[in-house]
């Protein structure tokens, strides 16, 4: 039988070997597997959340999506999503509402032009594969539509900006994109779940809960 978890605890798409994360995304799919209903090894993921943050010269944290010695591809909305639903991420590991896992430099609107223009026609991670820092305090912002389930995993919906983002999330799950396996971790809904399960080999432990 495949095993989809890694020697962290998390779940990925595709099975691991020996261990070893088979993806970049194993935040988010424990995520699902545990608003599933599945069992996840809380002492595990909590080692491996422990060794993923880490510290800015400036003092400021961060996380990385794996401990050291994996992929160094950057943070993503979908990891930061998975790590604050598990109960892991909070906000003094975000810099506002900025995940990014490079120090942002001074905002230069000259800059920023400049390194928009170079983006142009680019792959998505040729920003940060090409260090257009510019584009840093844009591409790692968590999204409005996510920052209400964020307050409400951090337990914070007392605050008056919890109002606004909750409209944003409400607008969001009405007239935006529904139907994938972040909308049912934010919104719920019995389609989005049929949906996010479909994307998911057969015998994944996410379709056999």
């Amino acid at each position: 039988m495949n095993n989809y978890f890694d020697k962290f605890g998390r779940l990925h798409h595709k099975p691991c070997a020996n261990g070893e994360p088979a993806g970049n995304n194993g935040w988010i799919y424990s995520a699902y597997f545990h608003k599933a209903g599945g069992s996840l090894n809380s002492v595990l993921l909590n080692e491996c959340f422990r060794d993923c943050v880490k510290q800015h010269p400036n003092g400021q944290l961060y996380t990385n999506r794996h401990p050291d010695g994996y992929s160094a591809v950057p943070q993503s909305r979908d990891e930061i999503l998975g790590m604050a639903s598990l109960g892991f991420l909070h906000p003094m590991h975000l810099n506002g509402w900025s995940f990014s896992p490079y120090p942002i430099p001074p905002f230069s609107l000259k800059t920023l032009i400049k390194q928009a223009l170079e983006l142009r026609g680019k792959h998505r991670n040729y920003f940060w594969q090409n260090g257009l820092s510019q584009i840093y305090r844009f591409a790692f912002s968590v999204p409005l539509q996510d920052r209400a389930f964020l307050l409400e995993c951090f337990g914070e919906t007392r605050r008056l900006s919890y109002i606004f983002y909750k409209a944003i999330a409400f607008l969001d799950s009405k007239i935006g994109k529904p139907k994938n396996g972040i909308a049912w971790l934010k919104y719920s809904g019995k389609e989005q779940k049929a949906i996010m399960l479909e994307e998911f080999p057969e015998d994944h432990p996410l379709r056999n809960l």
